[in-house]
């Protein structure tokens, strides 16, 4: 009996020996954690604590990760073609419609040099491809006038609300001086004073 209270004991101090010495050495890595953190140059920045957590860099409302809108949505359109269309520019619908109109120009021209050596039954289809071709390249040309119009419209319109933005705020800078005017003038007229014999 007294040997095996004796091992227990014995056991008991043991282990709090290991455990104490287990704290002193996670001190000691804490420490050196710490001085190796301040000091080294990897160390990354802490983005938030309990008391101040990190600021949300999306405002209210915001739609970042929606990636696809009502036709993508209902068309099944790819991510790549999602992202291309939204890149896309009225610049970029010119561009597109001026080349199909070469396109259509090059097509005549080479069904016209096929025409002078075709039977008649293929110069009855080289007329419609030609005739197509030309009614094709008619209404590009209407689309490229409208595209180039409403490009044009739309750069006036910026600079037509630049320009009342600067009336606005100019109106607004006169109406403030008139308000601080009047009251500068109220107090010169009630500072001054009567002129004597008058």
């Amino acid at each position: 009996k007294k040997t095996a209270n004796q091992t227990a004991n014995s056991q008991k101090g043991k282990m709090r020996n290991s455990t104490q010495e287990k704290a002193c050495k996670g001190k000691d890595k804490t420490a050196n954690k710490s001085e190796n953190s301040t000091n080294s140059p990897e160390t990354k920045p802490i983005r938030g604590s309990r008391r101040s957590p990190p600021t949300n860099p999306f405002k209210p409302g915001n739609q970042q990760a929606l990636k696809h809108g009502g036709y993508g949505r209902r068309m099944l359109l790819s991510d790549a073609i999602t992202e291309d269309a939204q890149a896309l520019t009225l610049d970029d619908e010119l561009f597109w419609l001026r080349a199909a109109n070469l396109t259509a120009a090059e097509n005549i021209g080479r069904w016209q040099t096929e025409l002078e050596l075709a039977n008649d039954e293929a110069a009855k289809d080289l007329h419609e491809l030609i005739s197509s071709a030309e009614k094709a390249m008619h209404r590009n040309t209407a689309r490229i006038e409208s595209l180039e119009y409403t490009k044009g419209s739309i750069a006036k319109l910026q600079v037509d609300a630049a320009y009342r933005e600067a009336v606005t705020e100019k109106v607004e800078l006169e109406i403030d001086v008139m308000k601080d005017g009047d009251k500068d003038n109220a107090i010169v007229v009630h500072n001054s004073l009567p002129i004597p014999g008058r």
